[in-house]
């Protein structure tokens, strides 16, 4: 029995279920399984219930290299037609241990958008179109099947190649908590199916080429996807489907098969082929950067030359590469420490010592379980990767308990021989339950403010009556900026929230607003009016990004400038005024959070 239904809210588009799939939706052979089919401008979706992600998702494709080419939305949605038992936020999925799980789109934003218009593009960024992924696998070998994909070439002549793809899982998967009784289980596996018919009627197995994929979450990421070739049978038994029923799967007589030509490659085998150098020499380049050392500095430079490579990678590592990560951290701080050890014992000739680049880094006075360590040095990755400070920069980090709503607190800063420092202190109730991509956002807009948001420059650019961004700099900033004139700052919410952050109002969910979101992004203006504040912006965004995103990035970048933080005094505390509680507490006074806070 195929227990599969159309979900209520997709009845009145059923026939274009067959629109989009070839030779009708798969049968489920899982009686205990069931699926609901949801359809969509340009996919359709066989939704699990109980696994809260879809069993199979189907689309065509037919030149979806066109001119047609919408940015990618921002957020995520909740598909509002599942009722709310089966909606499971629109967050990111988190980590699965030392995992990044990425929100892996089944079918793919820049195929659909290209066919289909930007309606079309919205709904692939529904929850029921994701599936928890292994970022290393959506960023790797399913991201290359994903752009081969798109690349396929539309032939007179000849029908569209249409592919279903989808989930695999063992038999006790470790599941993703979304909420009360809502858990996301994690694939083992992804498989695709994609059938290419070149002859009319397209009516039997020899007039279509099939290719078909099962790969699996712990592939490495240099993985090609032609390395895990699957037929329909080993999918079918995977994924206890059924595919293309309604499709004459009979074999022809053998003098048939001795008069027929042999059939053409498909265009995705095409398109593989076609890739394969390519990536071949992707893979050569990491391996060249590899260089090998004969003495104490070689190697140092080798693995400051490696953490530089796996830090411009900006991905997710697999379980072996992870080992290699920590690999390179923790050798790099003992050859420095050996370095410094030999020049004790040999006093060489002092060379003439370079004038340090400044560093924006961390201290931490007090940790739980190194929640705060983890979730720093993300945080400054980020920032590092955007600007060089006009002086190094310090954010000193610790915690304290409170039972009230209040995040976190946020010191003004201070300055001693060349170094600004940040002093920000976390309550310990919200630090238990926040990820580490919450805590590390936080830790990213309180160095926004270190680094100049709402400082003495910040204040020259502003006029408070209203609100508008045309002061002292109007003729430097704003002629170079045209978006600074768009903006406005903050009234509302008091001492440290009003006149030092973006208007709550008009940009709600940006980084630099003053109520801490979930689903924040960042202007490309957070990022370049920083060169108002006297700082180096060495990299800009082109267009709003969400903050998770960046993150991710930051979470995998390997420092290695250890040796330059080493020169700087992170322990200097000195006390000044609280500036800023996360949330603003309108009920609280300003000694009760004082005295919260210690």
């Amino acid at each position: 029995m195929d227990n599969t239904t159309i979900h209520p809210a997709s009845v009145n588009q059923a026939h274009q279920i067959d629109l989009h799939l070839w030779r009708g939706a798969p049968v489920n052979l899982d009686p205990e399984r069931e699926i609901q089919i949801i359809v969509n401008q340009g996919f359709v979706v066989g939704f699990s219930p109980a696994r809260l992600q879809p069993v199979w998702v189907a689309y065509r494709v037919a030149g979806a290299e066109r001119d047609v080419d919408f940015k990618r939305p921002m957020h995520y949605h909740d598909d509002l037609r599942l009722p709310e038992e089966l909606q499971i936020g629109r967050g990111t999925f988190g980590r699965l241990g030392d995992i990044r799980l990425n929100v892996g789109h089944m079918a793919p934003n820049e195929v659909i958008n290209r066919q289909f218009g930007r309606l079309a593009q919205m709904e692939t960024f529904l929850m029921s179109n994701m599936s928890p992924q292994y970022e290393h696998l959506n960023q790797g070998s399913w991201a290359k099947l994903e752009k081969a994909i798109r690349e396929i070439e539309e032939v007179e002549d000849r029908d569209h190649v249409w592919a279903i793809v989808g989930p695999i899982f063992g038999d006790q998967p470790t599941s993703i908590n979304r909420g009360p009784s809502k858990f996301v289980p994690v694939p083992d596996a992804y498989f695709c199916l994609t059938v290419d018919p070149f002859s009319y009627p397209y009516d039997t197995l020899s007039k279509a080429q099939i290719d078909g994929f099962i790969i699996p979450q712990d592939a490495p990421r240099s993985a090609d996807p032609q390395n895990y070739p699957a037929t329909i049978e080993q999918i079918e038994a995977a994924t206890k489907l059924e595919f293309f029923t309604q499709w004459g799967r009979d074999v022809p007589p053998i003098a048939a098969v001795q008069q027929m030509e042999a059939p053409p490659m498909s265009r995705l085998a095409k398109v593989l082929e076609d890739k394969t150098p390519e990536w071949q020499a992707q893979r050569e380049a990491v391996a060249e950067a590899r260089p090998r050392a004969d003495s104490l500095e070689g190697l140092i430079e080798q693995l400051e030359a490696e953490a530089a490579m796996l830090g411009a990678m900006g991905h997710e590592l697999t379980e072996r590469e992870t080992r290699r990560q920590d690999m390179v951290q923790h050798t790099l701080s003992w050859m420095l420490a050996a370095r410094d050890i030999a020049s004790i014992t040999d006093k060489p000739e002092e060379p003439e010592k370079k004038k340090p680049v400044n560093i924006i880094t961390y201290h931490i006075e007090e940790d739980v379980d190194g929640l705060l360590r983890e979730a720093a040095r993300t945080a400054c990755n980020f920032w590092n990767r955007f600007l060089v400070p006009d002086m190094s920069i310090v954010i000193r980090l610790g915690v304290f308990t409170d039972a009230r709503n209040i995040i976190a607190g946020a010191w003004t800063p201070y300055e001693k021989d060349g170094v600004r420092y940040g002093p920000v202190k976390f309550n310990t109730k919200y630090l238990s339950i926040f990820t580490s991509e919450q805590i590390a956002g936080t830790m990213v807009h309180e160095l926004g403010h270190t680094l100049g948001f709402g400082m003495d420059d910040w204040q020259k650019l502003l006029v408070k009556e209203d609100r508008q961004f045309t002061g002292k700099f109007k003729n430097s900033a704003i002629n170079k900026y045209p978006k600074l004139a768009a903006m406005e700052a903050e009234l509302d919410g008091g001492p440290g929230t009003a006149h030092a952050h973006w208007d709550e109002d008009l940009f709600d969910r940006e980084l630099m607003t003053g109520i801490k979101d979930d689903g924040e992004f960042v202007m490309p203006i957070t990022i370049d009016v920083m060169a108002e504040f006297k700082h180096v912006v060495q990299n800009r965004l082109k267009a709003p990004t969400p903050l998770s995103d960046l993150l991710a990035d930051a979470a995998n970048m390997v420092f290695s400038r250890q040796d330059e933080v080493r020169e700087i005094d992170r322990a200097y505390f000195k006390s000044t005024k609280l500036m800023e509680t996360i949330p603003h507490i309108p009920d609280a006074s300003a000694e009760e959070v004082q005295e919260a806070l210690g």
